[in-house]
């Protein structure tokens, strides 16, 4: 009888000791502050997303965003290193550390989140097709023909829709949307899978491309990723991509959104997105 009262103090002790285990086995968020900085992957052949310039400097969209995440978690800059890294090794670095998070216009769709554990959005996408003017790509259907050669990513999600949609074209790989988009240029690809903000940026550089009227996907999330199974760190990014989307951190958000792709970035709420809208009305 005294075993049995004693059971719910047992128990109890039990769990925050478990607790308590798994606490200690810690979190990337100790890492992390432990270290003083924080390694983030990214890719340098995507411009505007990250791409080397000609500077010799990595430059770009999600540098910016990651930037300003490290600027948040440690209260000033510089305190962030970055790891330029190829799509197919993504998931991997995440898993095994090598990473603390990455940013890597990575679109959230099919058994990606198995893999991986994405944050909210921080842009959204989609993704279109890239052509020369005058190649008669003008929709998605144009490209499922003999003699066309569709340029595709190192990813198993733009080779099954190359496949899907193109059977009749020729199919060939790239490691990076600049190799791809470059392929188009140069004539030894006839169009190319871009994501849709990296499309508008090339057109917007080169006045000799164009971009399909349709798209291939619906609008998608593009998130940032980091290791399975740590949601104290999780949680930490995630928070940040809410603040920046549609918080106290939209302001800086949107200077960046802007400088790369010249136009103010959606607010995530509504109501604040109708007076901003109403703001730049009155303004013109």
């Amino acid at each position: 009888m005294k075993f049995l009262k004693l059971f719910p103090i047992i128990a109890l002790l039990f769990t925050a000791l478990s607790a308590t285990g798994a606490r200690a086995e810690g979190s990337i968020l100790d890492t992390v502050l432990k270290r003083g900085k924080v390694i983030v992957g990214v890719s340098s052949e995507a411009p505007p997303f990250g791409f080397v310039d000609e500077k010799g400097e990595l430059v770009g969209f999600d540098i910016d965003v990651a930037k300003l995440i490290a600027n948040k978690i440690f209260g000033e800059d510089g305190r962030i290193e970055f790891l330029k890294q190829g799509f197919a090794a993504r998931w991997a670095n995440a898993n095994s550390g090598k990473i603390d998070f990455g940013i890597q216009i990575t679109t959230i769709h099919s058994q990606r989140p198995t893999k991986v554990a994405f944050t909210r959005s921080y842009v959204d996408s989609g993704i279109v097709l890239v052509s020369k003017k005058g190649s008669g790509i003008d929709k998605i259907a144009d490209a499922n023909k003999d003699g066309v050669t569709v340029a595709n990513l190192t990813v198993p999600a733009q080779e099954e829709r190359a496949k899907r949609l193109f059977p009749k074209a020729t199919l060939t790989v790239f490691d990076s949307t600049a190799a791809q988009f470059n392929a188009v240029r140069t004539g030894r690809a006839t169009a190319a899978q871009l994501d849709e903000p990296i499309a508008r940026w090339y057109v917007s550089q080169h006045d000799d491309v164009q971009v399909t009227q349709d798209w291939i996907t619906p609008p998608t999330n593009n998130a940032i990723f980091t290791k399975l199974g740590d949601f104290e760190w999780w949680l930490v990014l995630d928070t940040y991509v809410g603040e920046l989307r549609g918080g106290s951190l939209y302001p800086q958000y949107a200077k960046i959104y802007e400088k790369w792709f010249g136009s103010r970035p959606p607010h995530t709420k509504f109501w604040i997105e109708e007076q901003l809208r109403a703001r730049e009305k009155a303004g013109n």
